[in-house]
C-alpha cells in the first residue's frame, strides 16, 4: 500500500495521533451544534481554531520528519510495525489529520456549486 513506507516513521506516527485529537475535538465542540443555525459564528471561530491547531500539528510533523531525516531514527519494532489493529489506528488517524482540510474544501466547494445555481436561475 502506499503508507507502508512511512509507518515506520515517527512523524507520521505523530500526525496519526495528532489526527486522533483532532476528531476528538471536532465531535466534542464542533459536530453536535452544527444543525443549530444560530451558532453560525462561534461554530466559526471553533472551526478556525481547530483548523490553526490542524497547522500547527503540520509545522511540527514537518519538523519532527526533518530531524529523522537528519538523526537517521526510525522504528524497527517488527512487531508494531505488522500488526493490523495498529495499521488501522495509523491509517484513520491520518484520514482524521486531514478533515479539517476536507470539511473547508467541502464547504467553499458547496457554496461555488451554490452560487452557481443561483446565478443559473435568476438568468431564467
Amino acid at each position: 500500500m502506499f503508507l507502508d513506507k512511512f509507518r515506520n516513521r515517527y512523524s507520521f506516527n505523530f500526525l496519526s495521533f495528532c489526527g486522533w485529537i483532532i476528531v476528538g475535538l471536532l465531535c466534542i465542540s464542533f459536530f453536535p451544534y452544527i444543525f443549530e443555525p444560530q451558532l453560525g459564528f462561534p461554530l466559526a471561530i471553533i472551526f478556525i481554531g481547530i483548523l490553526g491547531l490542524n497547522l500547527l500539528f503540520y509545522i511540527i510533523t514537518f519538523f519532527v520528519y526533518v530531524f529523522e531525516i537528519v538523526s537517521w531514527k526510525r522504528i524497527t519494532n517488527e512487531k508494531i510495525l505488522n500488526n493490523k489493529y495498529i495499521k488501522l489506528i495509523q491509517n484513520l488517524g491520518i484520514v482524521f489529520a486531514f478533515l479539517p482540510i476536507l470539511i473547508l474544501i467541502l464547504f467553499f466547494t458547496f457554496s461555488f456549486i451554490k452560487s452557481i445555481v443561483y446565478n443559473f436561475q435568476s438568468i431564467e
